[in-house]
């Protein structure tokens, strides 16, 4: 893995750093904070387009591949489904991130749909700076049955994919992945979402 990156990706989950700010809040109306304008195409900053995405509620998701033997993995909130027929989902990751690397090369990897239980586990993966190697150790985990990558325990549902292709998005790569699993669990009625810089929960 690169050892220049110091950020490990946590800068990619929609902002910045997802584990360092979050408040136990309920999802409701927000108060207003100020409204930003975006002038041009030419002059938006990063900081304006972080804001205003912001406003768009997101899951919280774990990724997971395997590098080097070990497991490897980034929280993330850019996953959407991208097709049904085939079963195509994909996640976006930060050329920077130490992470690229493994999803990149790694021609499986899955996804873990994080609970509203499960803060500490996202503020685990997006934690800039965090020891490598070991990762799992402390943490329930099971094994995807088709590809073997590590899933969390307690996760609203589980994906696992097979890379079909990587796209160039800026400063991020667009991994488009076909679906090989897909399963959920009835149990979970509150998904951790993200909101304007904040866990938040559902009602």
């Amino acid at each position: 893995m690169d050892d220049t990156d110091a950020s490990d990706g946590a800068g990619y989950v929609d902002a910045a750093t997802i584990a360092l700010r979050f408040a136990s809040v309920e999802l409701g109306p927000s108060q207003e904070t100020g409204v930003v304008t975006v002038p041009g195409e030419d002059t938006v900053t990063p900081r304006q387009l972080r804001d205003v995405m912001g406003c768009l509620v997101t899951g919280v998701c774990v990724v997971t591949a395997v590098a080097d033997g070990e497991d490897v993995a980034m929280t993330v909130n850019s996953v959407t489904s991208v097709s049904l027929d085939p079963p195509l989902v994909l996640v976006c990751v930060a050329r920077t991130a130490r992470f690229h690397r493994a999803v990149t090369e790694s021609t499986t990897w899955g996804l873990s749909i994080l609970d509203g239980d499960a803060v500490e586990v996202s503020t685990r993966f997006s934690r800039p700076g965090r020891p490598r190697g070991g990762e799992f150790e402390a943490l329930a985990h099971h094994r995807g049955a088709v590809t073997g990558v590590a899933l969390v325990d307690g996760s609203c549902a589980y994906l696992e994919c097979r890379t079909e292709v990587v796209h160039p998005g800026g400063d991020h790569s667009i991994v488009v992945g076909r679906v090989l699993s897909a399963t959920h669990s009835a149990a979970s009625e509150r998904p951790l979402v993200y909101h304007r810089g904040a866990y938040r929960w559902l009602r």
